[in-house]
């Protein structure tokens, strides 16, 4: 299901968050930079499903179709786009099939390392999570005891408001002739690569300000218009030599190992605990920093073949990110982040003109949010590996 994209997309991508992190930006740079990116998809993924339609448009086999990613719609999901197709566009007052949105979330997490990460769950407008913490223990005794050994459990619940979410998506006219298999195609491929991006980078960086928290950030901090702190450093990595990785790591796993336990935003009494986190650790790092890391890690073994180690950790649990600092790295436990996700409130046209003709933008509003479980869930370390020369590499 992945898109590939051409040149433009990452291009006018990054363009993009340039100018909308700019305190300065105007209106206009703003929609210049947003028509670029959203042209620039609009165009790869046209090109794409276009191609594809001219290899496949003869198959019937549907077991061959799902196998090169184009999915058998439901009755509800046909009936839709056939309307499209026939009115020349999306209706604003017609609502989405939810399985729509369902399929468009299953796709960011199976393209997005990050985003597979994430427990992403149906909500409404008010969500609340409810959560438990065990009082009682299974007890042994004689046959037909008294009930003092039933477990007992104390219950709190987490409430999230929900956020808009709006996504843009241009359509041409000759995608809609194409019929309901590729306009849902072509829907799902610009939905996910617009989705995914903005998901990605607020699960790591996030404020809290009308947006998801972050990895990143101090949920018992002090909260400021909005915008949670960032967390305190837990330490420094050095990856110095192999004794040294193997104390660094051990100390990480110490870190995740022993937490405190919440069950409710009104729980003013959280329990210690602690919980095995073998295999459950992921290390989420910039790129930069990614192929040092790894790069102290690698070794050629007796056969010749180059085999990469990490103390206590997989080395496929290492995940880049560019949203995370240079010479930062995130600890994160996996169920670690919860986020929600439905159906579009609104969908509408958007009255501007974008340089693909004969094309219109369309805005989808959906609900979302997210945060992580609790503050345990992540630590961020500061990265230090020593210049060459200072160490020999293990």
């Amino acid at each position: 299901m992945t898109m590939k994209l051409n040149n433009k997309a990452p291009e006018a991508l990054a363009a993009f968050r340039a100018v909308t992190a700019s305190d300065d930006a105007t209106p206009e740079q703003i929609s210049a930079a947003m028509e670029e990116y959203v042209t620039a998809i609009a165009e790869q993924a046209g090109a794409q499903v276009r191609a594809e339609y001219e290899e496949l448009k003869n198959v019937t086999d549907n077991q061959v179709l799902q196998a090169r990613g184009i999915p058998v719609l439901t009755a509800e999901e046909t009936r839709f786009y056939n309307e499209v197709q026939k009115t020349g566009g999306f209706d604003s007052n017609v609502t989405w099939p939810e399985t729509i949105f369902e399929r468009v979330f299953e796709d960011i997490q199976r393209d997005h390392p990050i985003l597979r990460l994430v427990n992403f769950t149906p909500t409404v407008g008010l969500t609340k999570t409810i959560r438990s913490r065990r009082k009682g223990v299974a007890v042994f005794g004689p046959l037909h005891k008294d009930v003092e050994g039933q477990l007992d459990a104390e219950f709190g619940v987490t409430e999230a408001t929900q956020l808009a979410l709006t996504a843009f998506f241009l359509i041409s006219n000759d995608t809609l002739a194409l019929g309901a298999r590729w306009i849902n195609r072509y829907v799902r491929l610009c939905l996910s690569e617009a989705v995914k991006e903005v998901w990605a980078q607020k699960i790591i960086v996030g404020t809290g300000n009308n947006e998801p928290i972050g990895l990143t950030k101090d949920l018992d901090g002090a909260v400021v218009g909005g915008v949670y702190p960032d967390k305190a450093s837990a330490g420094t990595l050095t990856f110095k030599d192999a004794p040294t990785m193997v104390t660094e790591f051990a100390a990480m796993m110490k870190t995740f190992a022993s937490y405190k336990h919440s069950i409710g935003d009104d729980d003013e009494n959280p329990t210690d605990e602690t919980r095995v986190v073998d295999g459950k650790i992921y290390l989420i790092v910039n790129p930069v920093n990614y192929y040092d890391i790894v790069a102290r890690m690698t070794i050629q073994n007796a056969n010749g073949v180059f085999v990469t180690n990490l103390p206590f950790i997989s080395p496929d649990h290492i995940i880049q990110s560019v949203d995370v600092p240079v010479n930062k790295l995130i600890g994160f436990i996996e169920n670690g982040y919860d986020a929600t996700q439905s159906q579009p409130e609104k969908v509408y046209e958007y009255n501007q003109t974008f340089a693909m003709k004969r094309a219109t933008l369309y805005a989808i509003d959906m609900l979302g949010n997210g945060e992580p479980v609790d503050n345990y869930a992540s630590q961020v370390y500061d990265i230090a590996i020593p210049t060459e020369g200072e160490t020999e590499t293990p």
